[in-house]
């Protein structure tokens, strides 16, 4: 009888330390979630913070810029003191831009991994595939400039598959931008483009357009301020599907920024 006890003690004892010890509580505690950077999934693995909370945190970060100090945080909406209180062990605050950070590490995708440093050519229908892939995984930041972005309510339509992974991550917090010509001689551009203009913004993506006196020709994709998709894809079915096209994916955050950087001057 007492050795029945002493075991079922032992037992308790030990199932009270691999709790304790489990790996997501102690990366918890160090700080496992960077403020900056987290996206809302992200957030909302955060004790307390649901889905609006986790918005409302991304939301201030993209009006205010990057947080500077933890207590910035009752400064958005639903989040008191006793809320930060909770949540302040399982954060990070590094206040480092994202286009000035140096990635060292190759990451790795389910169609092409790269490193720092790399240039992929990406020729013809490779381009499509590998862009989703990315776009998928991006985890803060999505700048687009496209001369035409046409879709059709055709199944399989490519471009409009585009929109839908655009859509899904700005639910996850990524910031989406995206600039488009804007034509002062081809209706019909315009009209393409602007209906891709109103599924976005629809969706609280920032959608913006060049001047009609000039021709917006570029064709770029950044993502997460490091991956440059650039060439001569447009996002159009034919592009993407069939005609001869070339264009390169560049894993360079100095390229990226001098790209993004481009984009502000061009709305």
């Amino acid at each position: 009888m007492k050795n029945t006890i002493i075991r079922k003690i032992c037992g308790l004892l030990f199932l009270f330390l691999l709790l304790a010890i489990r790996p997501e509580t102690a990366s918890a505690l160090t700080g496992r979630i960077n403020i900056n950077t987290a996206s809302v999934q992200q957030l909302q693995e955060l004790p307390y913070i649901g889905e609006k909370r986790a918005q409302a945190i991304v939301a201030y970060r993209q009006s205010h810029g990057l947080f500077h100090s933890l207590d910035q945080l009752v400064d958005v909406a639903d989040i008191g003191e006793k809320s930060l209180e909770a949540i302040k062990p399982y954060l990070a605050l590094d206040t480092a831009s994202p286009r000035e950070s140096s990635p060292t590490a190759v990451t790795f995708h389910k169609k092409i991994s790269t490193g720092p440093g790399d240039i992929i050519v990406l020729t013809d229908d490779r381009y499509f595939p590998t862009l989703v892939d990315y776009l998928k995984t991006a985890e803060h930041s999505i700048d687009m400039t496209m001369f035409l972005f046409k879709t059709t309510t055709s199944p399989g339509n490519k471009p409009a598959l585009l929109v839908n992974e655009l859509i899904t991550a700005r639910k996850k917090g990524v910031d989406v931008r995206l600039v488009m010509e804007n034509s002062g001689y081809d209706e019909s551009l315009n009209k393409e483009n602007e209906n891709v203009a109103r599924k976005l913004r629809k969706n609280n993506i920032g959608v913006f357009f060049d001047s009609p006196d000039t021709t917006t020709h570029a064709k770029i994709v950044v993502i997460d301020r490091r991956y440059s998709f650039i060439g001569s894809h447009n996002l159009t079915h034919s592009a993407l599907a069939y005609n001869h096209e070339v264009s390169l994916l560049i894993d360079n955050s100095d390229l990226a920024a001098q790209l993004t950087a481009y984009m502000d001057t061009l709305h």
